[in-house]
């Protein structure tokens, strides 16, 4: 009797085991064709089905990574974003190791434009997976977040075993750049632009670096390619630019005048145009420059254009035209009118100096200082700062003249005639011994200029 009741409960258990499996086989199957149906329409588009599987598929295997990645993609496509961060991130933690989770992550902060967060995300995707592609969008977002010195790492190793990767020499090159790495980043460019000549952001970058080398036949040569590459009005703008800060009086009108032609009503074509004829004006004091300038300022396109820059051009033709006064006004706007052209103060201290108006000229020469900080070149910032200096000594402040001359002597401006006149303002302020000291140098670089002679009369 005993083997018989042991034989029936092992009998039942085999049977209650059998439906167990049973049952568990037909789960399994059950979830994958929720998944393969899922699958089927989150690819198709058809993403309410699809979370509708992949959520049914939760339901018999919460565990599940796969489903919770699929699912989080679709509630992304869906742009509900705070169910997709959900399901990723659980994603993430049931497989630490797996890179899917950590790409889409990166992928959906990337798409938020939160890319710090994107970054830590593709890092652990490309601690794991080599990929050029994962490296790309793990130095992209770390540049995006403002990060460039670390988007140079993994750029340095995609193009380490890839020479023809032109974006990411192109990206690399904007890093180097950012990082003040400025041979390296026109290294890196030059590279991209041989790589790829069509790529024109690259070209546009470098033409800039060129031109902040002062570089002026390299920058023109990436400026007439881009016109080649991308025919159209600004890129002539672009050209006549260079030309007009290269010195050059008569290209630049030709070449703007070639694309006015292509575009009459561009205000941008017309501005420039006006740029160029007032720096012929500047140049070769040709007052008919200046008149034709004032002539296109206040015709179709520009007429209208309430602009700083506009009012900055406007002011400065009326300056060479010999109209001072009214230059000062307009310049005075131009000063005030939101956003601000900057070279609209160098332009009113110009006027504000001719007409007497040394405060004012003072004012406006230390506002264009501070907004251009150390961008200007050294050359520029001595002579703008020893042209501030004789405006102070002008005003009778000594001590202001003494930090203006000190700063034009440290940036290059070791003449006679600026030392002689920090000698002035070192004796006017009270500071004999740097007056004899900075005197004396005067001296000796030039016992004849008639600043120092003038300047040893009032030195004893």
């Amino acid at each position: 009797m005993k083997r018989l009741l042991a034989l029936g409960l092992v009998v039942a258990a085999l049977t209650v085991t059998s439906l167990l499996v049973e049952q568990r086989v037909e789960r399994d199957h059950q979830y994958l064709d929720l998944i393969t149906s899922g699958e089927s329409h989150l690819a198709a588009g058809d993403t309410a089905t699809a979370i509708e599987a992949f959520s049914g598929a939760l339901a018999l295997r919460e565990t599940s990574m796969v489903a919770h990645l699929r699912r989080g993609e679709a509630y992304r496509a869906e742009q509900r974003l705070d169910e997709a961060t959900r399901d990723l991130l659980e994603a993430a933690r049931l497989a630490p190791d797996s890179t899917a989770p950590a790409l889409a992550l990166g992928d959906l902060y990337d798409s938020q434009r939160a890319w710090a967060r994107a970054a830590d995300w593709y890092s652990q995707a490309a601690a794991r997976l080599q990929d050029p592609a994962v490296l790309y969008k793990l130095a992209l977002a770390r540049y995006r977040s403002g990060a460039a010195a670390a988007a140079i790492d993994p750029l340095q190793r995609i193009v380490s075993t890839d020479d023809t990767a032109a974006q990411a020499y192109y990206l690399l090159g904007l890093a180097y750049r950012d990082t003040h790495r400025i041979d390296d980043a026109v290294r890196a460019l030059d590279h991209a632009v041989r790589t790829a000549p069509s790529l024109l952001a690259a070209r546009e970058e470098l033409a800039d670096l060129y031109r902040s080398q002062n570089r002026p036949a390299d920058e023109m040569a990436q400026l007439q390619a881009l016109s080649v590459l991308d025919p159209k009005p600004a890129r002539s703008v672009d050209i006549a630019l260079a030309e007009t800060r290269a010195g050059q009086v008569d290209s630049p009108i030709a070449t703007l005048a070639d694309a006015a032609r292509t575009d009459a009503t561009n205000p941008a074509v017309a501005l420039a145009m006006t740029r160029a004829l007032l720096a012929r004006a500047e140049r070769t004091l040709d007052r008919p420059s200046a008149l034709r300038a004032m002539a296109i300022l206040t015709s179709p396109p520009l007429a209208t254009l309430e602009t700083s820059e506009r009012l900055a051009l406007t002011g400065r033709a009326q300056y060479f035209s010999g109209d001072w006064a009214p230059a000062e006004r307009t310049l005075t706007s131009a000063v005030r009118t939101a956003p601000v052209d900057i070279e609209a103060f160098g332009f009113l201290a110009d006027a504000a100096e001719r007409l007497g108006h040394d405060t004012a000229a003072l004012d406006a020469l230390a506002n264009l200082d501070a907004l251009l900080g150390d961008t200007a070149p050294a050359a520029s910032r001595a002579a703008r700062a020893r042209r501030m200096g004789a405006l102070a000594l002008r005003l009778n402040d000594p001590r202001q003249a003494v930090a203006s001359f000190k700063a034009s002597v440290d940036l290059g401006s070791t003449d006679a005639s600026t030392l002689a006149l920090l000698a002035q303002a070192d004796w006017q302020a009270g500071d004999h011994g740097g007056a004899r000291a900075a005197l004396a140098r005067a001296s000796a670089a030039d016992p004849h200029n008639p600043d120092v002679i003038r300047v040893q009369r009032l030195v004893k």
